[in-house]
């Protein structure tokens, strides 16, 4: 790749903040949306060991 692309034609100090500003919120979206999901099992384990009834 060309030095002309890394420096986006003079507005890099622009882009690539921007762009790892992007990555993080894109990292944090993932983690915590697998944080969400692994509390819901474990709310929903919870809420099963608790019920009377029938177990599997």
């Amino acid at each position: 790749m060309s030095a002309a692309f890394w420096s986006m034609g003079g507005y890099a100090r622009y882009v690539w903040p921007c762009m790892a500003l992007a990555g993080v919120v894109l990292a944090w979206n993932l983690w915590s949306a697998r944080a969400y999901r692994d509390a819901a099992r474990q709310r929903a384990r919870r809420a099963l060991a608790m019920s009377p009834g029938e177990t599997a």
